[in-house]
């Protein structure tokens, strides 16, 4: 059944009226009409069966009917730090990471980060991407993806995460290892852009208590390692041990 993300409280047997952007996306999208089902969400813990009671040319209406408390999350929080690529390659790594589970997409301004800010409409089109993904994939809470900060700023954060940067250039320690000890629930990682880190920022994030890093042999693209190690992750640690 398809399914949609609704900014408002959902209670059952109450109305919903839709306009925009939602009435747009179930008339024209989904080409849904008056009496079809509708399962609706809105980042908590339940999904919300509805039925369409009516249709014009500007507004969608639901009844919404019954409610019920569902587990797709997984059991690990993940927040990504990712130093802002070129193009459209962070657009495309939301319903990645989306789809795999994350909680939180940070994008960073790095020294070698190409785009130095972003816009207001353009974060707000990140987060709809977010919610678009969430929809598709089954999830009932959409990932957080927040206006672009600083490399600085991001690295103290998150003080109760176990804290994981990913540098091409590290020898010593693999990701595999830190995750074979570690008995956390809650992860952040670290990501470059297309020039990787420099080497203070390395030395930043030593200082910050990250643990640096490899992911083998091959250097991967920036666009590659989130998620990838994201899928790592939450096979080692979440949920995608149960395929």
């Amino acid at each position: 059944m398809s399914r949609i993300f609704v900014n408002q409280n959902l209670k059952p047997n109450s109305s919903l009226i839709l306009a925009e952007e939602e009435h747009h996306y179930i008339k024209n999208v989904l080409r849904m009409n008056v009496g079809d089902p509708l399962y609706l969400f809105n980042g908590g813990e339940e999904e919300f069966s509805s039925k369409i009671t009516a249709m014009d040319k500007n507004t969608t209406t639901l009844q919404v009917l019954t409610s019920e408390k569902t587990n797709k999350e997984s059991s690990i929080e993940i927040v990504i730090g990712q130093g802002l690529p070129k193009g459209s390659k962070f657009d495309n790594l939301i319903p990645k990471v989306t789809e795999l589970g994350a909680s939180e997409l940070v994008p960073l301004i790095t020294e070698r980060s190409d785009l130095k800010k972003a816009s207001q409409q353009k974060v707000i089109r990140w987060q709809k991407i977010a919610q678009q993904s969430a929809q598709q994939t089954g999830r009932t809470k959409v990932p957080t993806i927040s206006p672009p900060i600083s490399f600085t700023e991001f690295l103290n954060h998150y003080p109760a995460h176990e804290k994981i940067m990913f540098y091409e250039l590290e020898a010593s320690k693999t990701f595999t290892e830190i995750l074979s000890t570690s008995s956390a629930s809650h992860f952040c990682l670290l990501i470059g852009p297309e020039g990787g880190f420099s080497p203070q920022e390395i030395a930043q994030a030593q200082k910050a208590k990250f643990h640096i890093v490899s992911l083998g042999k091959r250097i991967l693209r920036t666009e590659t390692v989130a998620p990838a190690v994201t899928a790592i992750l939450q096979y080692v640690k979440g949920d995608l041990n149960r395929v």
